[in-house]
């Protein structure tokens, strides 16, 4: 992989964190992160360390983001068996998604996020093991769907649930157990499952981003474990999101690229057999691009005329020379404008901002050379004589 911070061309012409809460003191903090390093496919790769629960239920972890959340709680768990949504059963919901942002370290671009959670796993220790009020797979009530567990111990049953609607909401109860039957449980190694929707990488520009979504945790809270809680070691989660964007940029440029000789379209042919003052003078160089994220472009010129560069002949007299890109399909100003034969502007404060839509790979390009019809005439009353001038083409992908 290759990656440019920027590329200066000189030619010579003759004739482009939102909080979901505030930060609260006794939250168990957790890190979402991942990165893009560049190439195809320009997708994201998730680096977050997989949840420790997943070497117990590994269905529940396979192909999917999980994290692991150091967070534990006692519950006394009072089995009733008519009302199957009662807080006093094993208990436990999960938010709706929740809209977030990240924000560049360096220059505070903000990009928009969103979290959500799919599966659910505690490590849950009972005394009695026949008691174990997750020892099922059956949903008592709500809305998840338990998947078969894993028996860590002889008391500690590992389990998870699918969540299908959100928020969500499920309870739970031991195979035996009846009407009032009342079990001490200890819930621990929190588990969860998680979509991070993120921009596509071609919109993100290089650096780290960092953002945070923070989760109110006990009764009424976005993770609720019902009433009878005895202890909690945490009454809030905050989710840190990390990412590392690392693009790949790098032009080539034709044989020959350095030097453009100016020419009316056809060759000189009708100026020298009836005087017609051609539509313009012009030459086309080409590149090729790799490109999976933003970048500047721009130009600097040895000689100006106001917002064009110039050519000049030995006695001093100048014309404006423009000067026009045409970029590879994907690549796109503004969000959504095809970049063809656009005016370069001079100097990066003006440059021209682009991103690809798509990757870009070895993608062609040019840049365009030429002398508009109403400043020829000029030219013309001085057969013979060479105009030359020096244009500098920025490439500039550190944004």
């Amino acid at each position: 992989m290759s990656r440019r911070a920027w590329r200066a061309v000189p030619l010579g012409c003759i004739a482009l964190l939102s909080l979901g809460w505030a930060s609260l003191a006794d939250a168990v903090e957790v890190t979402l992160s991942a990165e893009y390093r560049g190439g195809l496919p320009a997708e994201w790769r998730h680096t977050t360390p997989e949840a420790p629960n997943c070497a117990d239920v590994t269905q529940m972890c396979r192909g999917k983001q999980s994290v692991g959340i150091a967070l534990t709680y006692t519950k006394k768990v009072v089995t009733h068996l008519v009302d199957k949504l009662s807080r006093e059963n094993f208990y436990g919901t999960l938010p709706a998604a929740r809209n977030g942002q990240i924000v560049h370290e360096q220059n505070g671009d903000v990009q928009p996020v969103t979290l959500s959670f799919n599966y659910y796993s505690q490590a849950v220790y009972s005394p009695n093991r026949n008691r174990n009020p997750v020892d099922s797979s059956t949903r008592w009530g709500g809305n998840c769907q338990p998947q078969n567990g894993k028996w860590r111990s002889s008391n500690t049953l590992v389990t998870h649930w699918r969540y299908r609607q959100f928020p969500g909401l499920c309870t739970m109860r031991n195979r035996w157990g009846g009407e009032g039957d009342i079990e001490v449980i200890e819930a621990s190694d929190l588990a969860l499952t998680y979509t991070l929707t993120l921009p596509s990488v071609s919109r993100l520009q290089p650096g780290r981003y960092r953002g945070r979504i923070d989760y109110s945790v006990g009764p009424g809270g976005d993770f609720d474990f019902g009433d009878n809680i005895l202890s909690i070691s945490d009454t809030a989660i905050g989710f840190n999101i990390v990412i590392e964007v690392d693009h790949e940029f790098r032009v080539e440029f034709a044989p020959g690229f350095d030097h453009a000789i100016l020419q009316p379209p056809g060759g000189w042919g009708a100026w020298l057999d009836g005087g017609r003052v051609p539509p313009k003078i012009s030459a086309d160089s080409s590149l090729r691009m790799w490109s999976s994220g933003p970048f500047r472009v721009y130009k600097f010129c040895e000689f100006e005329a106001g917002e064009h560069c110039a050519i000049r002949n030995r006695r001093g007299e100048e014309v404006p020379l423009h000067v026009l890109t045409s970029m590879p399909w994907g690549v796109r100003y503004g969000g959504w404008q095809g970049v063809t034969r656009m005016p370069l502007p001079t100097g990066r404060n003006a440059a021209l901002a682009l991103e690809p839509v798509v990757y870009t790979h070895n993608g062609p390009g040019q840049v365009h050379f030429e002398v508009v019809e109403a400043d020829l005439p000029a030219m013309l009353k001085r057969p013979g004589e060479r105009y030359s001038g020096k244009v500098t083409l920025m490439f500039d992908a550190d944004l």
